[in-house]
């Protein structure tokens, strides 16, 4: 049986989900004056400011995304400009392309509407007074009293009118929202809303989302299950363990999918997805030597990228069970 075989589990574990909590927590706030703005006839500028407060934490939060731990204030959310770029598509289901959203990222931060900072791992967009889109509450509290100081004054019929206006307003809002929170599920930080609008690449038909094109140097897989993974074995074995996936780590990553590829295809054998792949290299595959648990001269142990070097890969995937 080659690793290829070993490795093809029947039931993968589930995989960590990546979506932030920060849906379907009330109601914000959306002045009418956002209308009157110049660049509000910019659907595409319009639909993407809209999401960004929609997904926006509203209170301090600490959320996981892309395996990172990420400490977020109110108006803040972490995602990733390629996946707010999946989510903004015209009436012919194409998409904008990240360099488009950046671009509107970049007219927001000049209109002194956000500011956003990021990584490899992801970017965190902050709404500058974000508490007035939270204000309506308050508001929303005034207008009842007036409507209780009206009714108590006798003029029902004034209550009546105010009453149906703020439900119709409040209704209509609630729909828009309601349909927006019905395509926000932060799948990868992008908001999907069932198979049929998936990409290809995210419904992981396309051969580069499947990680099986050789081109494909790094595959979209579970940072977090890895980095758990690892830890669990160096735990066993008394070796380094890891908070994250380092720059050299990730090399090692690439270096390790491109030389499964390759092997799958010398023998003919069709590749798992890399979650399968990773797991069962590093809790089946790899065994540290004495030497790498400490039993050397200097008594350094040796940790993930030992496991990750192109000779150790080649000798435990060239295995034959």
């Amino acid at each position: 049986m080659t690793l290829a075989r070993l490795y093809d589990f029947s039931a993968e574990h589930q995989r960590r989900s990546s979506r932030m909590e920060n849906q379907k927590q009330g109601h914000f706030a959306l002045f009418r004056s956002l209308l009157s703005k110049d660049w509000a006839s910019d659907t595409a500028k319009f639909s993407l400011w809209v999401r960004i407060i929609g997904l926006a934490q509203w209170k301090p939060r600490t959320v996981e995304f892309d395996g990172v731990s990420w400490d977020l204030q109110p108006g803040q959310l972490v995602t990733k400009v390629p996946y707010l770029a999946r989510k903004l598509k015209d009436s012919q289901g194409n998409e904008k392309s990240p360099k488009q959203v950046r671009d509107m990222l970049e007219f927001f931060t000049k209109e002194k509407m956000i500011t956003f900072a990021g990584n490899r791992h992801g970017t965190v967009i902050t709404i500058i007074n974000y508490a007035d889109y939270q204000g309506d509450f308050e508001v929303t509290k005034e207008v009842s009293n007036q409507v209780t100081n009206k009714l108590s004054n006798g003029a029902v019929s004034g209550h009546v009118e105010v009453t149906k206006k703020v439900t119709n307003e409040v209704e209509q809002s609630k729909k828009l929202l309601e349909q927006e929170y019905k395509n926000i599920t932060q799948t990868r930080g992008a908001g999907l809303s069932g198979d049929e609008k998936l990409t290809p690449r995210q419904a992981g038909t396309n051969p580069r989302a499947r990680g099986s094109n050789s081109r494909a140097s790094l595959p979209e897989f579970d940072r977090h299950k890895f980095v758990s993974t690892w830890n669990a074995k160096a735990e066993e074995f008394g070796l380094p363990r890891i908070k994250g996936i380092s720059v050299t780590t990730e090399n090692g990553i690439k270096r390790l999918w491109k030389s499964y590829l390759k092997h799958c295809k010398d023998t003919g054998n069709t590749p798992t997805s890399p979650d399968v792949f990773f797991t069962g290299y590093i809790t089946h595959g790899y065994k540290p030597t004495r030497w790498a648990c400490g039993d050397n001269p200097d008594g350094t142990k040796y940790g993930i990228d030992t496991a990750l070097t192109q000779k150790k890969i080649d000798e435990i995937i060239s295995q034959e069970g």
